[in-house]
This record gives C-alpha cells, sequence and structure tokens, in this order.
C-alpha cells in the first residue's frame, strides 16, 4: 500500500470533515491532525478510511487548527 497514494486521494474528503486539520504520512502511518479530540471525528474518518483504504495504519494528533502565517 502507498500510503502517500491513499493520502493524495482522500484528503479532500478526511479534509472535509470538520475537525480534521490536515493529513500526513510520517513514520509509515497515516496521520490524522485534529483541532480538538474528538471521537465522533474518530468515527468518521474511521468509516471513511474502511471503505475506501481498508487496513490503512492511522495515527491521531490533536494540533489545534492549523492557520496560514
Amino acid at each position: 500500500m502507498d500510503l502517500r497514494e491513499v493520502k493524495r486521494r482522500l484528503s479532500p474528503r478526511l479534509l472535509g470533515i470538520r475537525g480534521v486539520s490536515g493529513v500526513g504520512v510520517p513514520g509509515g502511518r497515516l496521520t490524522i491532525y485534529l483541532a480538538e479530540d474528538s471521537e465522533s471525528v474518530r468515527r468518521e474518518v474511521a468509516a471513511l478510511l474502511e471503505s475506501d483504504a481498508p487496513d490503512t495504519p492511522v495515527t491521531y494528533v490533536v494540533t489545534g487548527a492549523f492557520r496560514p502565517q
């Protein structure tokens, strides 16, 4: 599985989930950056990954909202 391809393909949909502030692939895992920790956001992300990229290793990191500098 090419995680960069999964990220490229799913990022628009993942970033459309309210509470997801970013998506990355550091350390060989799909990393979902969250504006704040939320079980409902994690469930929504998990459902999307299960339907479109099952068995993708995922990590959640609470970063707060990203803002342009």
